[in-house]
């Protein structure tokens, strides 16, 4: 037998909210803010012939006065790009999300745009990790921000993630409790708090993800929401 090897490297991090073997897949989250009930889709395809690209979009179905919203986000690892749009009800057309901004969340929820991304935005630059489950980055440009992140090493995921300004930690996103079922990665229950004010949002999913055919990536956004609610229906848990 031979002898355990010394020095072995730990493996890739997964790709933040990654269902495991899926390539293109779609579940639910629900939330509240208050006495607010919020529901979310949250889809994501990976590249066929480049798994280094990635296109998530979350769909917005309640509360009522956002219903409609959704967040596109493009990735290209390799590259080093990401582009993220953001689309209101109110708006004439999708907008850009501008990079200084995207370390904050959706207006009137606790939906951060970072924590919907597979990978660190290429903005952040790495620092030297604290420890073997952990890694850091900053953020040089205005405002200057320092992000550590927790990796589970069993899962080789993300469990936590903090953001700090002016070396004041402002929010924190953690996994409450990790799937089952062969969906080990992908979170059941996130905790998002913020130290300063003491408040707390608790996001759910409600069922597994399912697999999405990924050519409806690739029509409106309209169609790609209606589709997963169709997919989601047989998975819904009773209320």
């Amino acid at each position: 037998m031979s002898e355990p090897t010394r020095g072995r490297a730990s493996p890739p991090v997964r790709p933040n909210l990654w269902a495991d073997r899926l390539a293109s897949y779609a579940f639910a989250v629900e939330a509240s803010i208050g006495r607010n009930p919020m529901r979310y889709l949250l889809a994501r395809r990976f590249g066929a012939d480049d798994p280094s690209r990635a296109l998530t979009m979350l769909f917005v179905l309640e509360p009522e006065v956002l219903a409609g919203t959704y967040i596109r986000i493009r990735e290209d690892r390799a590259a080093g790009a990401c582009e993220v749009r953001t689309y209101l009800p109110t708006m004439a057309r999708p907008v850009t999300v501008a990079e200084a901004l995207l370390f904050d969340c959706l207006p009137l929820t606790d939906v951060g745009y970072v924590d919907l991304m597979a990978w660190p935005h290429p903005g952040l630059r790495p620092e030297p990790p604290e420890g073997p489950s952990t890694r850091g980055y900053r953020y040089d440009r205005a405002p200057v921000l320092r992000v550590r992140e927790d990796i589970d090493p069993e899962r080789s995921a993300v469990a936590r993630r903090v953001l700090y300004r002016d070396g004041q930690e402002t929010r924190r996103w953690e996994v409450a409790e990790w799937g089952r079922d062969g969906q080990e990665t992908l979170p059941s229950r996130i905790r998002v708090t913020r130290p300063r004010t003491g408040h707390e949002t608790r996001f759910t999913r409600t069922g597994p993800a399912v697999a999405v055919p990924p050519a409806v990536f690739d029509g409106e956004p309209e169609i790609l929401r209606d589709r997963i609610e169709e997919l989601l229906a047989p998975t819904r848990r009773p209320s």
